[in-house]
Order: C-alpha cells, then structure tokens, then sequence
C-alpha cells in the first residue's frame, strides 16, 4: 500500500499563494472541481475594471516599458498592475481593451497626463456610450449565436436550425419532433384554421409561435410549440398556478405507506392542450406548418407561452377531481382527498404530474382515461420515494 499511497488523489495536494501568502493546502479533487465549475471559461483571463493607477519611470521595479501601471480588477477576483502601453504599442491594457482604458482616463482627469497621451484615446474617450454599447451587443450576439447542447445533441432555436441540423446529422429527428407536435395539436383541435388573408378583428390580438426544441435523458427530441404570450394583454387577475411541496408529497407517500395503500405516480400527457383560453389572440403559420404556411390561426387552446395558460390547466384539473369526489386537504391545497370510510385516498398535484396514494389506484386512473380522455403516460409506481418529514 506505501507504493499506492503517494499516488491517491486525496494525497495529492496543492499549497495556493494568494497575495504572497501560503493559505489553505487544496485536494487535488477540489481542485479538480473548483476549475470545472465555471464552463463559460475558454482559456483567456478577463478583467472587470481599473481600480487605481500611478506613473512609473524606467528605473522603478513596476516599469514595464510604459509611462504607468494600473491596478486591475479581473474576472476571477484577482488584483495585479499591468502596464498601460508599452513604447511599441503591441501590449499593455490598451491594446487588450482600449474602451475601458479611455473609461478610466475620462473618468479621473487622465487625458492629457504624461503616459496615457494614447493615439485616438480621446477620440474613443468621447464616443465611450457608443463603443460600449456596440462591445454588448457584439457579446449577446455571440452568446445567441453559441451552440446549445443537450443530453450530448445541439438543440436548435428555430424551425430553419432544425431543418439545418436534420441535414447535416443526416436524420429527421428534428423534423419528426416538429411534426409530432403539429399533429397532437391537431388532434385536440387548438385552433381555427381562417385561412390566407383573414383579419380576426381588433379584438383577436395577433402574437408569435414559434418552435421550442428539447433533448430528454434518453435521447429523445421534443418539440413544443409556444406563443409569444407577451405580446398579448397582461391579465388584471394573478394567473400563478401553485403545486404541491416537496414536504406534502413526502407526507402523502408516508401516510400510504402507514395505511397500506398503494402509492402510483403518472403524468397527463398534453396537458395544457387539454383546456380553453379565455384570451382572444391569433397567429400568423410559420414555415414549422407546411401547408399552412401564412395562414390566420385562432387559438381555442392554452397553449405554452401566454399570460393565463399555467392558471387554466389547474382549474381543469381541479373540475375534473372535484367530480370523482375529491375535496382539497387543510394541509395543501393541491393534495385532494376522498373519504373511503376506513381511510382516505389522497392525490398530489404538481402541475400535469400526479401523484396517487389509494388501495386501488387503478380505478382513478381508469376514471382519469376513460371518463375524462386523458392521455396518460409513466403510470407505475414510483422508482423511488423519500419518505423522511
């Protein structure tokens, strides 16, 4: 073991100087961990700000080949002085980022002092709003334009990536996933084709849809189709729809478990399909609809995206159990309950997922599919429940 030992991670480990003084000795694990932490890191340190500055001359220990230092501030939190501009003018803080050299120089009186009379320093100095401006838009566009990924596949971000992926992969998933979409919305009837042209009226607000790409665990591609809810009228009344604590399920599965019952789990496929919108908007078919293209599209579904569609399902649901004879508990409000004479079956609700404590819980779901049409989906009993309260 003494030659294995040496070789063991929590043996190796690291003295970290910080300010010229020894601290803490690191694992080499912790280590490990902490640099895997932030994965927006591409190898290049960034500073934040200048805190200070001062003048330097060619027999100073700070002298670098420039007329003064700064002190600064980079992105992991570390201060060290780096020269402004070196005779040559090919290194120093100037030619990293001239916009915030100039910040600093207008900002503490600098322009015209002995070593920061920079070419074209005054000049940025008062288009600074501008230039800084354009620097974030130029990184928000670079952050919109880096690949998402997923479960080890990019996701699109729209209908024309998607069909651009499909061709380079050489598959349709993603047009198969849009499809899939396209088709269970047809199937619960969510709008009113009106045709090329059509004007619903002042009173049918027009908003966006547009395609919601996802990756599961297991490599499956999903589409959602989501409206553009902001465009539409903000509701007056809260549309906040609330679901079950991680306690009340706890103490759901717990009690089961105490009265010998049953505990299943399932999830309402659709759900949001499943109900009527109470707002009048309206949408103009993009390409993701093939034939439909161009089309006036009225929404009678809530579909993902606008203001009350996380409050209609909720009040669906709720119809649906208070006519199977549920009431709600004085614990949670979304744990409903049914009195069986020797005990009492519960339900916990958490969103379109629910959770089914009863000695025969094959008759709620029966209920559930049969009577009410729902389509559900993963009804088992839970993998794994953690019963501690």
């Amino acid at each position: 073991m003494k030659d294995k030992a040496p070789k063991d991670p929590a043996h190796i480990k690291f003295k970290c100087l910080v300010n010229n003084d020894f601290e803490e000795v690191v694992a080499h694990n912790d280590l490990v961990d902490f640099t895997e932490k932030d994965t927006t890191w591409e190898g290049v340190w960034t500073f934040e700000k200048i805190l200070s500055h001062e003048k330097v001359r060619k027999g100073d220990n700070d002298h670098r080949g420039a007329g003064a230092s700064c002190l600064v501030l980079w992105s992991a939190g570390e201060q060290t002085w780096e020269p402004l501009c070196d005779r040559r003018g090919k290194s120093g803080l100037w030619i990293c980022d001239p916009v915030m050299v100039a910040v600093c120089a207008k900002d503490n009186g600098l322009l015209d002092e002995p070593g920061w009379k920079l070419p074209g320093l005054k000049k940025i100095a008062k288009t600074q709003k501008k230039l800084i401006c354009m620097a974030n838009k130029a990184e928000l566009h670079s952050f919109r334009s880096k690949p998402v990924c997923m479960c080890g596949f990019q996701v699109p971000r729209n209908h024309t990536e998607a069909l651009e992926l499909d061709r380079v992969n050489g598959n349709t998933m993603w047009t198969d996933a849009e499809m899939t979409e396209l088709k269970q919305i047809d199937e619960h009837k969510s709008f009113v084709d009106k045709g090329v042209g059509h004007n619903p009226g002042s009173d049918c607000k027009r908003i966006r849809a547009h395609m919601a790409h996802a990756v599961k665990h297991d490599g499956r591609h999903k589409a959602r189709l989501a409206d553009g809810g902001l465009l539409a009228e903000t509701p007056v009344d809260s549309v906040c729809s609330s679901v079950v604590s991680l306690r009340g399920a706890r103490l759901l599965a717990f009690t089961g478990e105490l009265n010998d019952l049953k505990i299943w789990s399932t999830d309402i496929g659709n759900a949001h399909l499943e109900t009527c919108t109470e707002e009048k908007v309206h949408v103009i078919a993009g390409p993701e609809f093939g034939d439909r293209e161009g089309h006036a599209l009225v929404k009678l579904k809530a579909l993902c995206g606008v203001h009350s569609s996380e409050l209609r399902w909720p009040e669906r649901l709720a119809n649906v159990v208070r006519e199977m004879g549920f009431f709600t508990s004085k614990c949670e409000k979304d744990i409903w309950m049914r009195d069986k004479g020797d005990h009492h079956e519960c339900i916990a609700v958490c969103v379109d997922n629910l959770l089914i404590a009863s000695k025969d819980p094959d008759s709620i779901v029966k209920l559930l599919t049969e009577t009410c049409q729902f389509k559900l989906k993963g009804t088992a009993r839970p993998y794994r429940i953690s019963l501690r309260v």
